[in-house]
Formats: structure tokens, C-alpha cells, sequence
């Protein structure tokens, strides 16, 4: 079976949207769409534009994120910024990994999950920071797609839906103490 050849930005269709919802006053979510791109950027040549060799910019991953303020807490707007923000960070910094992506590379996925661990450190330390005891907390849900496999990380109630055919499927499930309880049949 041959792997279909990856697609081209503009063949994929993505969207980011925050909304307040029905019980809060203040939207504290946030999202981050983004394609990190290995570039070759031409500074001098003696070849002329017809022989020149077309270089530009190439995909290497293709990066989706939302975090969901949690609770109207005070901090949560800041939390979910900061989440989003370190999360680019760890993941612009460790770019290596897009040239040696492998589903089945374990360090791959622990890589993602210390993204998740270092988003976690930087609120508690925005928070120190501040010298207050604001609630700032935040889920994250991280999609990265390196071609040909895409990778999730989720923490908390925010969800991962795939559309596709004119169909919603959700794909993770929450990671809230309510959710277990529903799984061991305590609620329904």
C-alpha cells in the first residue's frame, strides 16, 4: 500500500474559534493554529531565474492547540495564554524531532508530553511570579501532525473532534475526575 503524498497547506482546512459559552462572562480560552516550515531562503546566485531550482518553504509538522481558561478563575485567561505560549516554545525548540518522526518512536511522545510538563511549570510560575493565589489553571489539547502520522496530547475536558465526510466524531475523552466516575458506572 503506497502513502498518499502529503498535502499542501492549502489543501487543508482548519479553523480556530473561541466562543464564552452560556455561564461565564469573560472568554478565557485561547487557540493556536501554526505550520512549522524548514526554509531555504536564496541570498546571492549567479543562476538566473529559469535554472534556479524551487526552494522556498517546506511543512514539517503542522501544529493545532486550544486551552480552556478553567472555572472563571481569575488567572485562567493567563493560564491558557501561558499554556499555549510554552507549548510553542518547547515545540519550536526541540525541531529535530520533525526530521526524525516515527510513530513508534517512544522519545517522540515523551517530547510531547514534556511539552504538557513544561506548560504546567510555567503557570505555576507566572503564578509565583504574581505573589497571589489566583486559580490559574487551563486544559490543553495539542494536535501535531508530522506526515504521515498526526500525534495528540490532551489534558483536562478540552475535546478533539475530527470532521471529515460531513461527519463529527469525537476522538479523546475527558480527563476529569467526573468522566472517571462515569466510566466505573458511578454516573451515568
Amino acid at each position: 500500500m503506497t502513502t498518499p503524498r502529503k498535502p499542501r497547506d492549502e489543501e487543508i482546512d482548519v479553523v480556530g474559534l473561541t466562543h464564552v459559552g452560556r455561564v461565564r462572562k469573560e472568554n478565557q480560552d485561547q487557540f493556536l493554529i501554526a505550520s512549522i516550515t524548514k526554509r531555504t531562503e536564496l541570498l546571492s546566485t549567479s543562476l538566473s531565474a529559469t535554472e534556479r531550482l524551487p526552494i522556498g518553504d517546506e511543512r514539517l509538522a503542522f501544529i493545532a492547540m486550544v486551552a480552556d481558561g478553567v472555572g472563571g478563575g481569575v488567572g485562567g485567561a493567563e493560564a491558557s495564554a501561558t499554556a499555549l505560549e510554552s507549548a510553542l516554545q518547547y515545540v519550536h525548540s526541540s525541531t529535530n524531532c520533525y526530521y526524525h518522526a516515527d510513530g513508534a518512536d517512544e522519545s517522540f511522545i515523551e517530547d510531547l508530553q514534556r511539552a504538557a510538563i513544561a506548560c504546567h511549570e510555567a503557570i505555576r510560575a507566572k503564578r509565583a511570579e504574581a505573589g497571589d493565589t489566583r486559580t490559574m489553571a487551563t486544559t490543553l489539547t495539542l494536535f501535531m501532525g508530522v506526515w504521515p502520522a498526526y500525534y495528540l496530547l490532551q489534558v483536562g475536558d478540552s475535546r478533539y473532534y475530527l470532521y471529515r465526510g460531513g461527519e463529527l466524531t469525537q476522538v479523546t475523552r475527558d480527563q476529569t475526575m467526573a468522566e472517571d466516575l462515569v466510566d466505573r458506572g458511578v454516573f451515568t
